[in-house]
């Protein structure tokens, strides 16, 4: 069910913590706030297109996106699901291109918190091109219910997602990839690094798919580079010697950092992305030197699809905690 921009804020505007704003190009949007962060996030794929903290801007929006409610956002964080990548539907799925049902809207005061829950259920549009695995060997229509939790903190933003198969049919296996694209604004692709990463297997998808091991602590970006690192827990997690790193990004221009923590049971894949010279100008919604201040760290689970059983459900989260100030 559809709603105006007065009926939404009708029914979700909570005083200074929450607004319902009209967007780019008539889109509606949410704005969350608390004393010392904020967030932007349109209805329109549930699509988080602003996080600050103290001001500070953590996410890359491109110049050029065209903000059209048949398209994905270019920049913010889009959610891909249900397929990552290419496949037997639309590149990275339809949940990003879908006008989400805002559900909940909550505020803890005490916790100064701002909470935004979504839904996306099967409808007309993913019914027609989006068929279940059956084991029979027939197709029907995959049934579905999303829960997207967007959750605002003075400091962090989490995130949490949730998916249950609502199919009546015994043998109706609900398989999808889950990721969040995230864009993340930095200084210039030169002053930044990753860590965590050192030591696990990824796909090169610049080299043919190769499985390649990641030989340096620091990861950084000299080139176009598409890369699924595999099974990356976080060694905080296991407390192996002096190797107590989470995945984090590191920006020595701004001098800032941001720590990534995720489930790792549920989404146990990172994606590394950034389209350099000759793909940035390939893009009609990228401008051709934006590659310089993004870098995309994505988690998701990608490698190993996930399977439902009808009445069995998915949840995942994944936290990202900005610092003002890089220790390194």
């Amino acid at each position: 069910m559809s709603h105006t921009l007065e009926q939404l804020q009708s029914l979700w505007n909570k005083g200074k913590y929450i607004q319902v704003l009209k967007g780019n190009n008539d889109l509606s949007k949410l704005v969350l706030k608390t004393s010392t962060s904020s967030c932007e996030i349109y209805i329109h794929g549930a699509h988080i297109t602003s996080f600050k903290t103290n001001s500070i801007e953590h996410l890359f929006m491109s110049e050029k996106s065209g903000f059209q409610d048949t398209k994905a956002i270019r920049g913010g964080v889009p959610l891909i699901w249900p397929q990552f990548g290419n496949g037997k539907i639309q590149t990275h799925g339809f949940a990003r291109n879908c006008d989400w049902e805002i559900h909940k809207a909550l505020v803890d005061e005490k916790a100064q918190s701002v909470q935004i829950e979504f839904l996306l259920r099967n409808n007309e549009y993913s019914d027609k091109i989006w068929n279940c695995n059956i084991t029979s060997g027939k197709e029907t229509v995959n049934s579905f219910h999303t829960i997207y939790r967007v959750t605002l903190h003075p400091d962090f933003l989490d995130l949490e997602f949730d998916v249950k198969n609502t199919s009546a049919t015994s043998d109706n296996i609900l398989e999808f990839q889950i990721a969040f694209h995230t864009y993340y604004q930095i200084s210039n692709i030169d002053n930044v690094y990753v860590l965590g990463l050192e030591g696990r297997d990824y796909i090169d998808k610049m080299n043919n798919h190769k499985i390649t091991k990641e030989l340096n602590q620091k990861v950084q970006i000299s080139n176009e580079t598409d890369r699924v690192y595999l099974n990356v827990v976080p060694t905080q997690s296991t407390g192996v010697g002096k190797n107590y790193q989470p995945l984090q990004l590191i920006d020595n221009g701004s001098k800032t950092s941001i720590t990534l923590t995720y489930d790792y049971q549920s989404m146990p894949d990172v994606v590394v992305w950034n389209p350099w010279i000759e793909k940035s100008k390939k893009m009609d919604d990228f401008a051709d030197n934006e590659y310089h201040n993004m870098i995309c760290i994505e988690i998701g689970t990608i490698n190993t699809p996930v399977k439902l059983s009808p009445n069995q459900s998915f949840q995942t989260k994944h936290s990202i905690l900005p610092s003002n100030k890089s220790s390194l």
